[in-house]
């Protein structure tokens, strides 16, 4: 009989000692699976999370590109503004000089009148030759000022040109 409950215990310690291993395997296994899932989502969430960066720095890249693109027209838009200024400018000193040239004409054909003119009318030749004088220094001025900016146009000048020029009663 001793040996028999000698081999009962054994018996169930060998039978309590497979189950708790197996218990503590089941669990060790479970454990495992979870920590895989967690993995498999931790990877899913990464892979998704780099899908949305990589879709906002798209949306990123499109926002610079587009904004790049604006500075380019708007500089370009500038660039042709300032060239109109300078072609406006260019103009009106064409014009003046030729007003200039047709004023000094005028004023030696009444500086010849006046010479030879009587009293009366060398004085009338005296106020018209001061007058054609006077708007001969205006047009000298106005080439002078105009070349000064022509050879270097502040973009407030421009500015300011260009609203001239876009005026509204603007005989230009």
């Amino acid at each position: 009989m001793n040996k028999f409950i000698l081999l009962l215990v054994l018996v169930s310690g060998f039978l309590s000692g497979y189950l708790i291993g197996d218990y503590r395997g089941k669990d060790a296994r479970e454990t495992l699976q979870r920590a895989l899932a967690t993995g498999k989502m931790l990877d899913a969430d990464r892979e998704n999370a780099i899908t949305q960066l990589q879709v906002e720095l798209d949306g990123i890249n499109d926002k610079h590109r587009r904004e790049l693109e604006a500075i380019r027209k708007r500089n370009a838009s500038q660039s042709a503004d300032w060239r109109r200024a300078r072609d406006r400018l260019d103009d009106r000193i064409k014009r003046s000089a030729a007003q200039l040239a047709a004023s000094d004409a005028r004023m030696q054909t009444l500086v010849a009148q006046r010479d030879a003119a009587s009293g009366a009318d060398k004085a009338r030749l005296d106020q018209e030759i001061g007058r054609l004088r006077r708007e001969r220094d205006d047009l000298q001025r106005e080439i002078d000022g105009s070349a000064c900016l022509q050879a270097r146009v502040p973009p407030s000048v421009v500015n300011a040109l260009t609203e001239e020029a876009n005026a509204p009663g603007d005989k230009r």
